[in-house]
């Protein structure tokens, strides 16, 4: 199938998604609640789903050095994007474009649905802002490829890699007191992804730094913070509900 039948099917779905949020999000019902904690911890599948995808290349990718996004690629051959001098083959394209598509839209209706299981402050709603943000930035690099449209494929991925970490910070001082576990979880998961992101940044000067590797840290950190938040939160609920 073509990558605009693709995108536009990525569309449609938001849009359905869209719909639901705003009509669940008031309900603070069970049904939202769980909806949402599942979101998050499917989050996990991702990294199962980049390995058969990295299996399937034709060509050779490298894990620790190539971006993720070179495996969205829709097109085989060099020259494929502005940085892509090298031999690109993904035919499994489509599969890890939805699920970049897939997990940034996930990320965003835990961050709406989960908002009633956070202690009642103004800084969790700016925080769930940031994750909300984070999610569609992230999905939207599964809409639109690197190959199709470098610009805005980067341009919309740049605020994914930075708005986690105020994010993080937030919900650190909103849960110290009332959420311990929760706190500590992420203040560590905050330093993982920071030091990835420094660590990105430094790269031109450290030029043997593996920048596939670190971008993957960056993005995982998250990935595992939200599932290991929700799984936190998950229990939380069923602990006061006895």
């Amino acid at each position: 199938m073509s990558y605009g039948f693709h995108a536009a099917a990525m569309i449609i779905v938001t849009l359905t998604v869209v719909l639901a949020i705003l009509l669940f999000r008031k309900s603070n019902s069970r049904l939202s609640i769980l909806i949402g904690l599942i979101s998050w911890v499917a989050l996990s599948a991702y990294f199962m789903i980049e390995a058969i995808v990295i299996r399937a290349t034709t060509e050779p990718y490298s894990f620790l050095n190539q971006p993720m996004s070179d495996l969205g690629v829709t097109a085989c051959g060099t020259d494929t994007y502005v940085l892509a001098s090298y031999m690109i083959c993904s035919p499994h394209h489509w599969l890890m474009n939805w699920t970049f598509f897939l997990t940034g839209l996930f990320i965003l209706i835990g961050a709406v649905l989960l908002y009633p299981l956070w202690p009642k402050v103004r800084s969790i709603k700016t925080a769930s802002i940031f994750i909300g943000i984070f999610g569609v930035s992230y999905g939207i690099s599964g809409i639109v490829p690197a190959d199709i449209d470098f610009y805005w494929h980067t341009l919309t991925a740049l605020p994914g890699m930075v708005v986690q970490i105020p994010a993080m910070i937030l919900i650190s001082i909103a849960t110290h007191k009332k959420m311990p576990r929760i706190f500590w979880w992420t203040i560590i998961c905050t330093i993982v992804t920071t030091a990835a992101l420094l660590s990105l940044f430094l790269q031109p000067v450290f030029t043997g730094v593996p920048g596939g590797l670190l971008q993957r840290i960056l993005y995982a950190s998250v990935y595992i913070w939200l599932t290991g938040t929700a799984i936190g939160l998950w229990s939380r609920r069923i602990r006061e509900a006895k």
